[in-house]
């Protein structure tokens, strides 16, 4: 979507089948129609956040075996939006919701009641948001065209270095796009994505968000959430659900929509016991326990209670822990407001010098974003006037 966010119980009836589709073994400009947009419309008159866009990014039809539903990525909602509702509830306010071609509205599909709907999940809920947590909604179907192809779900999950393939309609697409892409990373119920061909690790796939991801059997492995810049390697990479909340849904698990703890919960529960020098060194082994993205928010971090933590330390008798704290989180994700924490932790123990070096030497990178740089700007001029 143009303005946000640039920022996966086994069901027998989805056996990891090594056959591979048909249209999947022909070239890609020969496969049959996948890749959907969305036409939404509430009983309110309400339709897109954004008037200048004619539809709410993309969605597929999955063939469980007994039922043919249609998908898309549930922060949908966030652009196809009734105003009137802050939680995950559209069925009874719900005018239309067709699903069809490019293009080719002809060809749709028109949804019946969305499966996922839930009273007291809120659509947003902060940086620990579940919504991109849990990036599906799933509806039934009142009608489907039959020149559409519907995708079957893989049992087995991806693997690092796996070929994929996205398949969705990016609005600054006339037609849809058709990826290679690699798998370059997995955390736990997501993974992550580079695409091939000139340019794709820098485009933005804004519109792209609800395209099915699938392995080189035709075989529905992920959706496609978001894209963001690796703070290790400095690419842009895409972020997938992997199919691990679809599976819930259609079994029916309950409770569905329960928000991971944010992952200040654990570093705070550290600090209390041993000293930062300590802390960050298991800190830094937890991120990289898999496992514990199920339980934790580790996919996106909430950065503002992290720097809270870091605040605390301020706040109390170990204001120089905090240097080392932001520090680690400066050399870590490369973001601004660490480093503005950490000339702040500076100053609090009269090091002044090296809080207007370490700002001025920021400064200096190329290509920096405007607002970010203004705002370092603005602070080092304060900081200069103390002199």
């Amino acid at each position: 979507m143009r303005k946000i966010l640039i920022l996966v119980l086994a069901l027998p009836v989805f056996g990891f089948a090594q056959t591979p589709e048909k249209w999947i073994q022909k070239p890609v400009e020969q496969w049959p129609p996948i890749a959907l947009v969305n036409e939404v419309l509430y009983k309110n008159g309400d339709r897109y956040e954004d008037p200048t866009i004619t539809y709410a990014a993309s969605g597929f039809l999955l063939d469980t075996g007994k039922d043919t539903l249609a998908v898309t990525a549930k922060h949908i909602l966030w652009v196809a939006r009734n105003k009137a509702s802050k939680r995950v509830m559209i069925n009874d306010q719900l005018k239309t919701w067709k699903m069809y071609p490019k293009h080719h509205p002809a060809d749709s599909v028109v949804i019946d009641r969305l499966m996922n709907e839930d009273s007291t999940e809120k659509l947003w809920d902060g940086f620990d948001n579940g919504v991109l947590q849990r990036d599906w909604l799933v509806f039934s179907t009142k009608s489907v065209s039959p020149k559409i192809q519907p995708v079957r779900m893989r049992e087995k999950a991806v693997s690092v270095g796996e070929n994929v393939y996205l398949t969705g309609n990016p609005y600054r697409f006339q037609q849809t796009l058709t990826a290679k892409g690699t798998v370059v990373k997995t955390e736990g119920p997501v993974f992550y994505v580079q695409f091939e061909g000139a340019g794709m690790d820098t485009v933005f796939l804004g519109g792209a968000s609800g395209s099915p991801m699938i392995d080189t059997n035709g075989r529905l492995v992920g959706i496609y959430s978001n894209g963001r810049t690796d703070a290790e390697t400095g690419r842009r990479v895409n972020v997938i659900n992997s199919t691990a909340y679809l599976k819930k849904i259609l079994a029916g698990d309950k409770p569905l929509n329960v928000n991971r703890k944010p992952v200040s919960v654990y570093l705070d529960s550290l600090l209390q016991t041993i000293p930062v020098e300590k802390a960050l060194p298991v800190f830094d082994r937890f991120l990289k326990n898999e496992s514990l993205y199920y339980t934790y928010e580790l996919t996106y971090f909430n950065h503002d209670n992290l720097i809270k933590s870091g605040e605390k330390l301020i706040e109390s008798s170990r204001k120089a822990e905090a240097v080392p704290y932001f520090e680690y989180f400066v050399a870590k994700y490369d973001y601004h407001v660490y480093l503005l924490s950490l000339a702040k932790a500076l100053l609090q123990i009269n090091q002044k010098p090296e809080a207007i070096s370490r700002l001025e030497k920021e400064l200096k990178k190329e290509r920096m974003d405007p607002y970010v740089k203004a705002e370092l700007q603005k602070f080092l001029t304060e900081v200069r006037r103390t002199e």
